[in-house]
């Protein structure tokens, strides 16, 4: 624990990034909360710290642009913190065909969800190496797996943070720093309950409590597990979605994807 005190998590004022926040703060880490709304981060820090007596700094930021990444770094090197554990958390989902869809919002969830969360690990991942120890965890999808008619901005943003995060797990194998690519199923959070009405489509026994889905990815993570799959739901799917044709994938999927 020691050596990996100060994590820092995108997305932390509210859904899975909240529980984030909850699980690192029952384990005794030091807290660095990114979001866009200070105030949700500022009650949040506040309520950690009454209940867990932890350390918690926050950081208000947008990631959806550009320079984010490295502005948050500045600021948080700056504030004299080194980050031990990156959580890239912070992401948006867009339930259109993407010829509906609005360009400026498809835009910002390829910004989010992928340059942003390739430019955070870049930015925060030289000062691990350089002391030899780190955790990185990056928040996928089943989606990561399989298209996904109807979203496909969304889903391909999560195969590529599948794929990313493989990839540089082992371009690090040996510096001390492990990645973990957590891909959770139907969480049940505010995102999904704002999906266009596809949450009405999903087994209750395929949707997740994200507290329990936090805790779960915080075991694999200090274990240094490259990806862990929630419930046992959710891995047969990813096992019927990577054995079967892709062309029968696509289009059960897509008759799926018109009951969104």
């Amino acid at each position: 624990m020691n050596s990996l005190r100060t994590v820092l998590i995108t997305g932390a004022s509210e859904g899975i990034g909240r529980s984030f926040a909850e699980t690192f703060a029952k384990q005794g880490h030091e807290l660095i909360l990114v979001a866009r709304n200070q105030q949700k981060l500022n009650e949040l820090a506040m309520s950690l710290d009454a209940k867990h007596a932890v350390t918690c700094h926050v950081f208000p930021m947008d990631l959806s642009t550009r320079e984010s990444a490295k502005t948050l770094f500045e600021q948080v090197q700056g504030a004299g913190l080194a980050v031990d554990i990156l959580v890239n958390n912070a992401g948006m989902m867009q339930v259109e065909d993407l010829h509906q869809a609005n360009s400026d919002t498809l835009n910002n969830l390829i910004q989010l969800n992928v340059q942003s969360l390739v430019n955070m690990t870049q930015e925060f991942v030289g000062p691990m190496i350089t002391k030899g120890a780190g955790r990185i965890l990056n928040v996928g999808s089943i989606a990561s797996f399989m298209p996904t008619p109807g979203f496909s901005a969304y889903g391909a943003s999560k195969a590529f943070v599948l794929s990313f995060s493989e990839g540089i797990s082992q371009e690090l194998k040996g510096t001390g720093v492990t990645v973990t690519c957590v891909c959770p199923g139907m969480t049940e959070t505010k995102m999904l309950s704002h999906a266009d009405g596809l949450e009405k489509y999903i087994p209750g026994f395929m949707k997740a409590d994200p507290n329990v889905l936090a805790d779960e990815s915080y075991k694999a993570l200090m274990k240094g597990d490259v990806v862990f799959l929630d419930k046992i739901a959710n891995k047969l799917l990813v096992q019927w979605a990577t054995h079967y044709p892709r062309w029968m994938v696509r289009g059960v999927n897509g008759l799926f994807g018109r009951f969104k």
